[in-house]
């Protein structure tokens, strides 16, 4: 990351340029912040490197967690799987199986039959098994099986946390397995075939239930998920401390090394999401050999996944916010009219802009753009980051706008189009000057004016200006 020179106002730049960035502000142009030195500005570098990718672990970290080891996270997971076509036809075709692996459906029907029609018990159990795999497919469609199928995702999930825990009173780590228990919608699916109502009791516990851990694993799994849990704990707040530590060490530069922060928690999220899209196809293809469970797969990885892109967004979420203050603490115009309008009413009412924020986590709060929102030990760590960058430029706006009386919105947008008016009518008479046939001194002008413009003296539209006017001469 290239440290370029703050875009501060110094005392060297031409009266006319400091003027026109300084234009109804009333005070002098700020001093040259002193350059950073070669190492203090590798170790920034370094730092924010670092940072960058232990924030793309953490990232990574936090979704496994919230993924395993969240009961509500789980079963709306699982229940989305539910929800995909591919999944359902699946997973109909698992349970009519271990129907018929349970149940001997032909001597159910026999024995349901008149006799001179038992004889065709054979053919239509054979018969109704296409027949189960459609009705189990609608079975899954509807709001009370997905309902059961979501409650026997969040037990399994349950007991696995709890087992993570060190146990309890219904959990013994001993001899314990943790499985899902889809018994009781093979129960449902054989009063949908019309077979006797009794039998639901009859299916022994062993039906459809699919091991997830057996005891021997629960060892391993039970430290694998606690280091699972610290990293995503530790790793968010190791990324959080080498941000406030290249913030720190960028004495002077630190609203630029504010910037490329939360660029960094964008570029992280992004690169995240990137890379969620681009292992798809590698690992669907990796893990499974038939063709034919391809699209489930598909689908299975999407939807699995799909808590990794909430946490990657929630990233480059928090990324925006952190570049917009970074801005509006900087030189460009239309930061110096922001802070130059609130600097007046935030002197006479010093609680207003501490309300203004509060208010605007209150929305965050209910608007909830990323699951951190409803996290109360998130949002207590985001409000305190808030108001401290509150005051910070509260204090910053009543130092540079002592004398600043307040103007309505409408007297501020005026002012700002008149000056804006004034700096390109400057800009213009002087390029006017250079002399028609004067290559070199059209050359010189340019450079002059590219020079202001590296040093901040001219921003991106007034440098353009500058360049449009001088076109006709060129």
């Amino acid at each position: 990351m290239a440290e370029e020179p703050e875009e501060s106002v110094g005392a060297e730049q031409e009266p006319d340029a400091a003027a026109a960035i300084y234009w109804a502000s009333g005070s002098a142009p700020r001093p040259h912040d002193p350059p950073l030195s070669r190492a203090r500005r590798i170790w920034v570098r370094a730092i924010l490197a670092l940072a960058t990718l232990v924030a793309i672990l953490a990232i990574f970290a936090i979704w496994a967690n919230r993924q395993l080891l969240n009961p509500d996270s789980w079963a709306r997971t699982s229940t989305a799987l539910l929800q995909k076509p591919s999944i359902r036809t699946a997973m109909a075709g698992y349970l009519v199986d271990q129907l018929y692996a349970n149940v001997n459906v032909s001597g159910e029907l026999k024995s349901g039959l008149p006799k001179q029609l038992q004889p065709l018990a054979g053919p239509v159990s054979g018969a109704l098994h296409s027949v189960a795999e459609q009705g189990a497919e609608r079975a899954l469609e509807t709001p009370q099986v997905q309902s059961v199928w979501e409650n026997a995702n969040r037990a399994a999930d349950q007991e696995l946390v709890a087992i993570v825990a060190g146990g309890g009173r219904r959990v013994q780590i001993a001899g314990g397995t943790v499985s899902l228990n889809l018994r009781q919608i093979v129960a449902d699916l054989s009063r949908r075939l019309g077979l006797p109502a009794d039998l639901a009791e009859k299916l022994p516990a062993s039906v459809a239930n699919l091991k997830i851990v057996n005891s021997s694993q629960l060892g391993l799994v039970r430290s694998a998920a606690k280091g699972l849990h610290a990293l995503a704990l530790w790793l968010t707040i190791i990324a959080t401390v080498l941000y406030g530590l290249a913030v720190l060490l960028a004495r002077g530069h630190r609203r630029r090394t504010l910037t490329w922060v939360g660029t960094s928690l964008i570029f992280a999220g992004l690169l995240v999401i990137l890379a969620r899209a681009l292992a798809q196809s590698q690992l669907v293809s990796a893990i499974t050999s038939d063709a034919a469970i391809e699209p489930a797969a598909n689908d299975a990885y999407s939807v699995a996944t799909s808590l990794l892109v909430q946490v990657a967004s929630a990233s480059i979420v928090i990324g925006i916010p952190v570049i917009f203050s970074a801005w509006l603490a900087g030189p460009s115009r239309w930061a110096l009219a922001t802070r130059r309008f609130w600097a007046p009413h935030f002197r006479e009412h010093p609680a207003l802009a501490y309300w203004i924020t509060a208010g605007l986590l209150l929305l965050i709060v209910i608007w909830a753009p990323i699951p951190a929102a409803r996290n109360l030990w998130t949002m207590l760590l985001f409000s305190v980051l808030a108001f401290v960058g509150t005051h910070v430029l509260r204090a910053q706006m009543a130092d540079e706008f002592r004398d600043a009386h307040p103007v309505s919105m409408r007297t501020a947008l005026g002012e700002y189009a008149h000056g804006m008016g004034e700096r390109i009518g400057r800009l213009r008479a002087a390029t006017a000057a250079a002399p028609a046939d004067g290559g070199t001194s059209r050359t010189g002008e340019l450079e002059r004016l590219a020079a202001l413009h590296e040093r901040g003296s001219l921003s991106d539209e007034e440098f353009t200006a500058a360049k449009r006017a001088l076109l006709p001469y060129l």
